[in-house]
């Protein structure tokens, strides 16, 4: 049935049948009726007209993504207000995204979906991300900010990010596109978009080789996507995914460089000076053969049913598959020097690695699987005390499955992902949850109010199968349970012309870490939000279109990872309670809305205020680390309908803390955090920087032509384009950010 103007949107789901399912490809050709997208879909987090929307939200689409031709995904959140990304590494395949207030590592307090199906390596154990889609095959990147905590959990606390996939076209489509460029890059991509009758099909095929900000790693990834969607009749749809990707980075760790190499040679990691046997030389400590691997699975299957006209239910059942593997050589100590780049073995008893003969590497590996499966019904059109009521509910449950292995090598024994060496650690941690959720959308008037609640109940249980080193006080078994209310209720009023005001104030939650906690602290206490925002959204200014929201977070035991590892394990603690609070402004203008003429000129700002404090504790008054004040971009451009454009993009990211005790100058610590002294022995291959990193702002551009009568473009794009020096992280060393990058490319539709 048609939807209504500021009603919110949420897209139901049934208990999927998994056997039908199967059969999808069997069934389908023998259908007659031209594919028509079933108007509710799981897949998406956003209403399709955003005006719906009673919160601050944000979208990129397709169109938008082939204009700016972002490097990589990490770039493409440039222009999104309230959203920051940190690069550990220059192609971003170790996401870093965060909404709002949320720590950028690992994107672990950000739930990241595609098509509806969570990718965060196990939100109740680990919430890692090591896979993101790569953007050519993707329709539009949705936002939702401090919202959306009754459909969606768990990390609810800051936001929620939708990857869509692209859709099967009517009519059969065919596209390539080719890029190559500085850094080694080489980007391809080709999909094919068709229907046949009722069944809808999509195939694509996505790589990229680049190299990354040090001098000695590479970069592969291999996607491989499919999809189905049959429109069995106008009551029933079935639809279903696969994703595979492939990657392997050869050259990258966690190992990055103290702040005399850094002044010495920043991208230098193959020649760092070492002293070794009496010679000092510019032959580094073996950290080429370090390498890093994903294969990821992902399997998605979905069922819609339009019950009556007023009922509908739909379905999900997900399944996904990590497999990374990370190994490093592991040199052992040196004595430190604070004013010499020299890197000294023989004082510190450590040893260079060389193949085959010298030295050994250490691996960490993590096997993270996800299963679940989610009912959702909706009833509309429901009269009731004056009002129209659109009620919603739903429940959900997931399986999270992680291995967390740690391997060893024989003498000069290079370890890879097909050699992964001798166990000398295997932890299994397991979870499971349930959810349901209950919500009402009352409309009266211009006024749409939506209460509702979100209850989750959560499992832990981490296990030793088997520790290379005996501890007596090690417990082999632990566990642990939760359960939590999570009320919220939103407002959304349409009675100006062209603007929507909103507000909302909902619970969220970030499960306590079941991976990185020690004995006595397991599992890490789930972090608790209160959340509020109020905004608006307006084109009511022609030519402008606007959206702006304040926010307020209090956050209790709040999750916080230190800049340095221990025993090759991040270390999280819950520091202290914290609040956070700002402002996200998104701004578009167009001038040809003024001049009807076929030259636009227009510019884009996204900006984000975000003020995060720790309010207890020794902590009190100091800022939360990874969260700087300011960040955002400005873009100008040029668009003509004769097919060309062009645009430059000023990028800001302000400075930030890496540390909770808000550590200013560059130090060289210990796991005290004390200072180093020249004559200290530092394990090397997890030095501890703390300190600020600066602020910095980088320039990109970008030029495309379309061919007249064809549907062939010619583009190129730059970002760093001054190929400024700078500092993106202190994560166990310093690492700086990616270099200029120009690219020249050409993509094909047929």
């Amino acid at each position: 049935m048609p939807k209504k103007l500021n009603q919110p949107t949420f897209y139901p789901v049934s208990i999927l049948t998994l056997t039908l399912s199967l059969f999808i490809p069997i069934s389908a050709v023998n259908a007659e009726e031209t594919l028509e997208l079933p108007s509710m879909s799981i897949e998406s987090i956003l209403p399709g007209d955003i005006r719906e929307t009673p919160g601050a939200a944000a979208t990129i689409t397709a169109q938008q993504i082939e204009q700016f031709r972002p490097y990589t995904l990490h770039d493409a959140f440039d222009f999104m207000p309230g959203v920051r990304t940190i690069d550990d590494d220059a192609t971003a395949r170790r996401s870093g995204i965060s909404v709002r207030a949320a720590p950028s590592r690992r994107s672990r307090k950000t739930l990241l979906l595609e098509d509806g199906v969570p990718i965060n390596g196990a939100a109740y154990l680990d919430p890692s991300a090591h896979y993101t889609p790569p953007m050519e095959r993707l329709e539009g990147i949705d936002v939702l900010k401090g919202t959306g905590h009754i459909l969606h959990g768990p990390l609810n606390n800051h936001g929620i990010i939708n990857f869509r996939n692209k859709r099967p076209t009517l009519t059969p489509t065919t596209s390539i596109d080719l890029a190559i460029g500085e850094n080694d890059t080489f980007k391809r991509h080709i999909m094919h978009q068709r229907t046949e009758g009722s069944l809808g099909m999509v195939f694509a095929y996505t790589g990229m080789n680049a190299d990354g900000v040090f001098d000695n790693e590479e970069m592969q990834y291999d996607d491989f996507f499919a999809s189905l969607d049959w429109q069995i009749n106008d009551r029933h749809a079935l639809g279903g995914s696969l994703v595979y990707l492939r990657e392997r980075f050869d050259g990258y760790d966690e190992s990055n460089l103290l702040p005399q190499e850094y002044a010495r040679a920043p991208y230098n990691k193959s020649n760092r000076l070492i002293r070794h046997n009496g010679v000092t030389s510019a032959t580094g400590w073996g950290q080429q053969h370090n390498n890093i691997s994903v294969n990821y699975h992902k399997l998605d299957l979905k069922h819609d049913f339009q019950i009556t006209d007023e009922l509908s239910m739909s379905s999900s059942f997900f399944a996904t598959e990590l497999n990374r593997p990370r190994f490093t050589v592991d040199p052992d100590d040196i004595v430190f020097d604070a004013n010499s780049p020299v890197l000294d073995f023989d004082a510190g008893g450590g040893t260079p690695f060389i193949k085959g003969v010298q030295g050994e590497m250490v691996g960490r590996e993590r096997i993270y699987r996800t299963y679940g499966i989610e009912s959702r019904m909706e009833l509309t059109d429901v009269a009731a005390w004056g009002m129209d009521h659109t009620l919603q509910w739903g429940l959900r449950y997931e399986r999270h499955l992680q291995d967390d292995r740690r391997r060893g090598g024989d003498i000069g024994e290079v370890l890879k992902e097909n050699n992964r060496g001798e166990l000398t650690r295997d932890i299994t941690l397991q979870a499971w949850a349930a959810s349901v959720f209950f919500q009402d959308a009352m409309r009266f008037g211009d006024w749409t109010v939506t209460p509702g609640v979100r209850m989750e109940y959560y499992e832990q249980k981490r296990h030793r199968n088997f520790l290379a080193v005996h501890d007596e006080n090690h417990r082999p078994t632990l566990t642990t349970e939760q359960s939590l209310f999570l009320p919220a209720i939103s407002v959304l009023y349409t009675g100006f012309n062209d603007t929507q005001w909103f507000a909302s104030i909902g619970r969220g939650y970030t499960p306590g870490f079941a991976r990185t906690a020690g004995d006595d602290d397991f599992p890490l206490k789930p972090e608790i939000g209160i959340n509020s925002q109020i905004g608006l959204r307006t084109e009511a200014i022609k030519g402008i279109t606007m959206e702006a929201a304040l926010f307020y977070n209090d956050i209790e035991n709040t999750i916080v990872q230190l800049p340095f590892t221990n025993d090759f394990q991040n270390i999280y603690i819950n520091a202290a309670d914290s609040e956070s609070y700002g402002v996200d402004l998104g701004l578009r203008l167009d001038s040809n809305t003024y001049t009807d003429s076929a030259l636009n000129v227009y510019g884009m700002l996204a900006y984000s205020y975000t003020r995060a404090e720790f309010n207890g504790g020794i902590l009190d008054g100091n800022r939360v680390p990874e969260i700087p004040l300011h960040s955002g971009s400005f873009t100008l451009g040029l668009e003509h309908q004769t097919g060309w454009d062009i645009s430059a993009t000023l990028s800001y990211f302000g400075s930030f803390y890496t540390d909770p005790n808000n550590t200013k100058d560059l130090t060289v610590a210990n796991e005290d955090g004390d200072l180093l002294v020249t004559g200290d022995d530092l394990e090397i291959r997890e030095p501890i920087i703390l300190g600020v990193v600066d602020n910095y702002t980088l320039l990109s551009a970008r030029a495309s032509y379309t061919l007249q009568g064809s549907n062939t473009t010619f583009w190129i794009q730059g970002r760093n384009l001054t190929d400024k020096l700078y500092i993106v992280d202190l994560e166990n060393g310093i690492r700086p950010g990616a270099r200029r990058t120009v690219i020249a490319g050409v993509r094909l539709e047929f």
